[in-house]
């Protein structure tokens, strides 16, 4: 009777759970417990529950883990990164693989762990491999923003314009709302769309084949929501970019 009472579901108003199921799983089933971190503050009321986690100092860096200073870096990424001392914690982490190699990554971190900046290192990576002479070629490569939102999509193409115009590269929205002409697209290094736009960019079998073969880096944001409606979707883009390098025998 105590266990039943513990795992006696508590309803609040306008709130829908989307996780009500997970009362059947084994954890709960088995009489498993799941616990907060310790110091918390944690106040039920009538209405809703109301739990402070403390804010934790972050861990310092490892034995092997050094920070990456802008100043170390050659020219572009200085001239991408002006404003800033030096790369956070994660972006030192991954900096050799996403600056110096042609990996293909996954990075899973919190909102604000600053995923954009490790975004960046990838985008200057590709425009270091269009240079000759201390000169970008503009014209060798396209660079793709996949935001999950319009509104994302926006806000990444303000971003990464500030970002990148010391170099000059032009960075455009392809979105439902924001069309671009076909001459527009041709004099735009990076787009910065959403899975549904590229989707039908890329559906297209002619016209736009020129633009997909220039694409040398596909960058998907919010890849999470492969789980959701869009999950297809992302899935379609993923294959897709898979074929095209398979049959033009090129990298992205």
């Amino acid at each position: 009777r105590q266990r039943d009472m513990e795992f006696d579901k508590i309803h609040y108003p306008h709130v829908y759970d989307s996780q009500a199921e997970a009362r059947k799983t084994s954890a709960f089933i088995g009489g498993s417990k799941m616990l907060l971190p310790e110091a918390i503050e944690r106040e039920n009321n009538k209405m809703y529950e109301e739990v402070k986690i403390p804010h934790s100092e972050p861990m310092p860096m490892g034995l092997v883990e050094k920070p990456v200073y802008i100043k170390d870096l050659d020219e572009i990424g200085q001239l991408a990164f002006k404003g800033m001392k030096r790369l956070n914690r994660i972006q030192s982490i991954v900096f050799e693989t996403a600056y110096n190699t042609n990996e293909n990554m996954l990075i899973c971190a919190p909102t604000g762990a600053g995923k954009t900046n490790i975004a960046m290192l990838t985008v200057l990576h590709e425009i270091r491999q269009h240079v000759q002479q201390g000169v970008i070629k503009k014209d060798e490569f396209k660079i793709i923003y996949v935001a999950p939102m319009k509104a994302l999509a926006a806000e990444m193409t303000n971003y990464f314009s500030k970002r990148l115009e010391p170099l000059g590269i032009t960075v455009k929205e392809l979105t439902g709302d924001m069309q671009l002409s076909k001459s527009e697209i041709l004099r735009t290094q990076m787009l910065v769309t959403t899975p549904e736009k590229w989707d039908v960019v890329t559906r297209k079998s002619v016209g736009d084949v020129a633009l997909s073969q220039l694409v040398k880096l596909l960058i998907l944001d919010e890849v999470h929501l492969l789980h959701e409606d869009r999950g297809p979707v992302l899935e379609c883009l993923v294959a897709r970019s898979l074929r095209l390098v398979e049959s033009t025998h090129s990298m992205i």
